[in-house]
């Protein structure tokens, strides 16, 4: 197959196109790439395509039509039900959830007009269904073995306690007391650290670190730098369509996690390296780690074993079957 991809410059891009597109390409098949990270390969390239892949791009629908209209077959992608996110970049409010909801009704129209369309989230998948979406197609996230320190535990003074976890998660702050448990944890234990990456805490500053944002390439030098990875998401209907992948993230670190039983981490636990934790068990469940070195060593060593199993080279298959599949759907209906 002949690919190339249109994308939003952001982190999760990676897992829905760049990281497939890298496997893709290692499994012999030809992929245009633009200049750097950010860039759009022009139009008149994507034309020779097979195959161009979209993730979140609803600005582009007008291009997609055209290479759909010249045979390309186009798939769009989308890893976020907008339309239950109580975060928005329009605002706060009610003007916030206007914009969300139109941002989503944009999706549901490149993801109708495409030959296929791709969500890590069976949640997220039955709604584009109930739309009226008909090809759509499961894929997980994964991570890539070739990245910088995966397996790599990073060696530190004490015990650190981590959580990545992007703005979106202020609200599950909101309906579980973290702050207060990881507050609780501090004061219980001298050799504790905490580190979060995205979201900001109220934790006392020589014990607690704070990173803005690290960029995809860099994430594991970070995450391989914990010993207990926090995965806490409230029970409400935008968590039930998140994906999986940050408990792999930690798992590629050498990292045992602690997981909300909600949406994506629902059936996952010791066997994939780690503990669903309830709303309210949050210090018994990281206090239990922190004075168990051996059990901690040893969820990290089956959360590196669960994210080695899970790496995008054993899954690849899931998009070229869905991307060969799309490409014969559009091969199908063309006229003899």
């Amino acid at each position: 197959m002949r690919l190339s991809f249109i994308c939003e410059p952001t982190n999760n891009a990676y897992y829905r196109a760049i990281v497939p597109m890298r496997a893709l390409q290692r499994r012999g098949h030809d992929v245009l790439w633009p200049a750097r990270f950010g860039d759009d390969v022009p139009l008149r390239e994507l034309s020779s395509c097979d195959l161009v892949h979209c993730y979140r791009r609803v600005g582009r629908r007008g291009d997609l039509r055209g290479l759909s209209e010249r045979g390309v077959a186009v798939t769009f992608d989308n890893d976020d039900n907008f339309a239950a996110a109580q975060v928005s970049d329009g605002g706060s409010g009610l003007a916030g959830h206007r914009y969300n909801n139109a941002l989503f009704r944009e999706m549901l129209k490149a993801a109708a007009a495409s030959d296929l369309t791709t969500t890590p989230s069976g949640v997220l998948a039955e709604i584009y269904r109930s739309a009226g979406v008909e090809n759509v197609a499961v894929i997980e996230n994964r991570i890539e073995r070739s990245m910088f320190g995966f397996g790599a535990g990073s060696r530190h003074d004490g015990i650190v306690v981590g959580w990545v976890a992007g703005r979106e998660h202020r609200v599950d702050l909101e309906r579980i007391p973290l702050i207060k448990a990881l507050k609780r944890v501090l004061e219980t234990h001298d050799d504790v650290r905490v580190l979060t990456v995205g979201v900001r805490l109220a934790l006392p500053a020589d014990r607690y670190e704070h990173i803005v944002e690290v960029p995809y390439p860099q994430l594991l030098k970070v995450t391989s730098r914990m010993d207990i990875g926090l995965a806490p998401l409230a029970d409400i209907p935008f968590n039930h369509s998140r994906s999986n992948v940050k408990l792999k993230e930690y798992g590629s670190g050498a990292t045992a996690w602690l997981a909300s039983p909600v949406g994506p981490y629902r059936g996952l636990g010791e066997r994939q390296g780690g503990v669903l934790v309830g709303d309210d068990d949050w210090f018994a469940a990281i206090d239990e780690l922190v004075r168990n070195a051996r059990r901690r060593r040893r969820l990290a060593k089956r959360a590196l074993k669960w994210a080695k199993v899970q790496a995008i080279d054993n899954h690849v298959q899931d998009w070229e079957d869905a991307f060969q599949a799309a490409i014969a759907h559009v091969h199908a209906k063309a006229p003899t």
